[in-house]
């Protein structure tokens, strides 16, 4: 476990391919705590309160979605999984993000500095498929940034979609009607919003979701592409404690392509997609930054 620290903030970062090792989540540079102030936690472990399964989920976890490979080699074969390594099909179905695979783990290599950590995961070829991954977990003050650069190594192009997992906790209190979560970039409808995986709802006032004691369970929303909307500011959403102030916000460089917010137990996740296109011998870089106030 490494660890970050200023007079503001207590950060830990798993060890890559020792700890939080899954099968879906960016080993590099994953995110597993934040305090303010030495009093006040802000991350979360996945814990599914009502039996559904889980995907070894955590903190700040970022995944890579592309999959050109696995539907297509045969049973026993490699394909990549950015972030992980080269996972070993082992049945006659596409990559699933909750199943485990045999995997052979990407390189990766770390360089502590005194405000920073720097991981860098070398590229394993595959199918023409490769990528050099740098990313770059920073402190300044009150505040956390996740800068990614992936550069495409290989001879075909990789189209990625990327996220971070947020599993964000306001001083482990259970998500309930205190918790006011803005995203400015999506039109959220007034009401209860019937989320897609089960019978709970959100609640909205237009500005703000919220969600009630008596909806403990797994909820996920999904913004579609006709809900996103122009925004005169970075991409940005911030969770707050109505009831004590407690206060974390994401602000993003990129534009962000769509938005899903999920929830269970005392943790939500607002998730903002990166989306790009990257030709060989190109790199794409994009940063988060999380702000963490009472």
């Amino acid at each position: 476990m490494y660890t970050l620290k200023n007079d503001r903030l207590t950060v830990t970062v798993a060890e890559p391919n020792k700890e939080c090792v899954t099968c879906r989540f960016d080993r590099a540079g994953f995110v597993t705590g934040v305090k303010l102030d030495g009093e006040y936690d802000f991350l979360a472990q996945e814990d599914m309160l009502d039996g559904s399964p889980s995907s070894g989920g955590m903190g700040l976890c970022c995944e890579n979605r592309f999959d050109p490979m696995s539907e297509s080699v045969a049973v026993g074969e490699q394909y990549p999984k950015f972030g992980v390594g080269k996972l070993t099909k082992t049945e006659d179905a596409a990559y699933f993000f909750m199943n485990t695979y045999p995997c052979e783990d990407y390189d990766v290599t770390v360089k502590e500095n005194e405000s920073s950590l720097v991981f860098t995961t070398a590229a394993k070829e595959i199918g023409g498929y490769a990528a050099e991954q740098e990313k770059i977990i920073s402190i300044n003050g009150n505040t956390l940034t996740i800068t990614t650069t992936l550069k495409n190594v290989g001879s075909k192009d990789i189209d990625i979609d990327e996220y971070c997992h947020n599993f964000m906790t306001l001083n482990g209190k259970k998500v309930n009607s205190d918790y006011r979560l803005e995203i400015p970039c999506v039109e959220i409808p007034v009401g209860e919003i019937r989320t897609n995986d089960a019978a709970t709802y959100f609640h909205s006032d237009g500005k703000s979701l919220s969600k009630s004691e008596e909806s403990m369970v797994f909820a996920l929303y999904a913004f579609d592409k006709s809900q996103m909307k122009p925004v005169d500011q970075p991409y940005h959403w911030t969770l707050t404690d109505t009831s004590n102030g407690l206060t974390v916000s994401e602000t993003d460089d990129f534009a962000v392509d769509s938005v899903t917010v999920w929830s269970v137990g005392n943790a939500i996740s607002p998730e903002m997609f990166f989306k790009a296109s990257v030709k060989p011998g190109e790199e794409a870089t994009w940063s988060r930054t999380y702000t963490f106030s009472k």
